[in-house]
């Protein structure tokens, strides 16, 4: 048998039984996720948040089922968190290689399958006495060899268990006692900022203060207020009395303005005086029969 293609062989079943692992997780991670969230009661939070109040209660028809939102939201929840979980879980599974696997599970293979395997091509006396000694041996190594059974069984234990207590806990609604909803919406409004139940986090406005300090009111005719301008001293003072700059609107004096009434007139037609002034020659019985049809109506 080839080494390499051996290896090769060995590298593509790998990677089949590390996506099982991963599927086991991901489905038990999820599962164990959806049952806390509903346990603590998340499926409830939705009714008091406002971009989900007017979904929360409404149900979707998926394959012929009945589907409440607050089911498929916390689906989408714990399978989003599991997924990341998972991710991080097995992120440094494909570093190793299936060669190295190999040489683990069967020590007569140990630095001799890695040194036939990069050695391959090379064509002397040596090389070709290890690489025959290697693929008799390499004829006897199984794929399911690479396949840990024990986590595979793990997982499966993981999903039956999890689904149980989870069709248990929805259907019997068993719930925490130390965490209610009610509580999660103080939580929640606190978050936000609504707590408005103390009036001393109000700023009052004392109109008192206004009055007894008011230093918003300049006195535009108290003392001279006086600039030089290219030399010559001008004085920016309004005198008091003289009907100039500002004015309190309710020490002002009303002004009755007489309006003269129009002569009445008769509304009707009055013919132009130019009606036949520089008529065109010829035209004039026309001209004026336009005008008594436009007038008429």
């Amino acid at each position: 048998m080839d080494v390499r293609d051996f290896v090769k062989k060995q590298e593509a079943a790998l990677k089949r039984y590390r996506r099982i692992y991963k599927l086991l997780d991901l489905v038990g991670t999820a599962i164990i996720l959806y049952l806390l969230l509903f346990y603590i009661g998340v499926d409830q939070i939705f009714q008091y948040l406002s971009n989900f109040e007017v979904k929360a209660g409404t149900s979707y028809d998926i394959l012929g089922m009945n589907i409440a939102f607050e089911t498929v939201a916390l689906t989408l929840i714990a399978s989003f968190v599991s997924i990341i979980i998972t991710f991080l879980r097995h992120l440094r599974d494909d570093r190793k290689r299936a060669l190295f696997l190999i040489e683990e599970k069967y020590p007569e293979l140990h630095e001799k399958l890695r040194t036939a395997y990069d050695n391959a091509t090379t064509e002397n006396l040596i090389v070709s006495d290890l690489l025959d000694s290697v693929s008799l041996k390499v004829k006897q190594v199984a794929s399911s060899a690479l396949l840990v059974k024990g986590k595979v069984i793990f997982g499966l234990i993981i999903i039956l268990v999890s689904s149980a207590t989870l069709v248990y806990v929805v259907d019997n609604d068993v719930r925490t006692t130390g965490f209610t909803p009610d509580d999660l919406a103080d939580v929640i409004n606190d978050l936000a900022g609504n707590d408005n139940e103390n009036p001393d986090d109000f700023v009052v406005l004392d109109d008192e203060e206004n009055e007894a300090g008011n230093t918003g009111t300049e006195n535009l005719t108290g003392e001279t207020a006086i600039i030089v301008v290219e030399g010559t001293e001008v004085d920016l003072t309004l005198p008091a009395g003289s009907g100039i700059g500002f004015s309190n609107q309710e020490d002002a004096e009303e002004e009755d303005t007489d309006f003269e009434r129009s002569s009445a007139y008769e509304i009707s037609i009055i013919s132009s005086q130019s009606y036949y002034e520089e008529l065109p020659e010829g035209y004039e019985s026309v001209i004026k029969s336009y005008f008594e049809e436009m007038a008429n109506n």
